[in-house]
């Protein structure tokens, strides 16, 4: 027959146990709770995306081009620095005159840079903080055969009209990284050394058109919306 010191001999061997597998398993229970969390957000405004110029210098001397960099941020939600951070952009498709969307076979998947750094990984970005990575930039249409590696052409588009520049670490010499006008969804993976992965997606859309007035320009000749 079961006594109620036979129940507080089996409460007490339970709290033992489990104080003896919190004891065990603190450090990855602290970890879970007290970990870093990668987002992303977009806006399609200044300083995020703005009008500026683009320099490119050589032993020749300089170019300037005027253009538009898009940028988006990535956030750490979570309780903890986030170290080594980087963003990949895994995969881009366009869409179809049906409305559905196919990958881009000669898009290059790679990590995108950070702004105003020349480094694949940010060493940090601490809660509540976030880092802008460019996403790419449009060149003015009449100027961007100026620059090298930033100006080619595709069928039935206009040389007048503009294209999109990806900015991934490294731009190919097949020029794969440019884009002509249309809607596009870019995969972009987020990771860090201490966060788990996180996949979103991007929607591009450029018209084609380019206007010298800034608010113009973020509003009818590019957007960027996450589907």
């Amino acid at each position: 027959m079961t006594t109620i010191t036979d129940w507080i001999v089996a409460a007490g061997t339970l709290v033992m146990a489990l104080v003896a597998i919190v004891a065990i398993f603190q450090d990855k229970i602290r970890a879970w709770l007290t970990r870093p969390k990668l987002d992303i957000s977009i806006y399609v405004d200044p300083p995020d995306c703005h009008k500026t110029l683009l320099v490119r210098r050589d032993s020749g001397g300089s170019q300037s081009v005027e253009c538009y960099y898009l940028r988006f941020r990535v956030l750490n939600v979570g309780n903890q620095k986030a170290g080594q951070v980087e963003a990949f952009a895994a995969e881009l498709l366009k869409q179809q005159a049906d409305g559905t969307f196919k990958r881009v076979d000669s898009f290059l998947p790679m990590n995108l840079v950070w702004s105003h750094y020349s480094e694949v990984f940010i060493p940090a970005i601490s809660p509540g903080m976030y880092r802008h990575c460019d996403l790419a930039h449009v060149l003015h249409p009449e100027k961007r055969k100026l620059l090298e590696a930033e100006d080619n052409s595709w069928p039935n588009v206009p040389p007048g009209k503009t294209i999109l520049s990806f900015d991934t670490i490294v731009r190919p010499y097949t020029l794969t990284s440019l884009v002509p006008p249309g809607t596009y969804r870019l995969v972009v993976l987020i990771a860090a050394a201490n966060a788990k992965p996180v996949k979103k997606t991007l929607e591009i859309r450029l018209t084609g058109d380019w206007y010298d007035d800034e608010s113009t320009m973020l509003s009818e000749g590019v957007g960027i919306r996450m589907p």
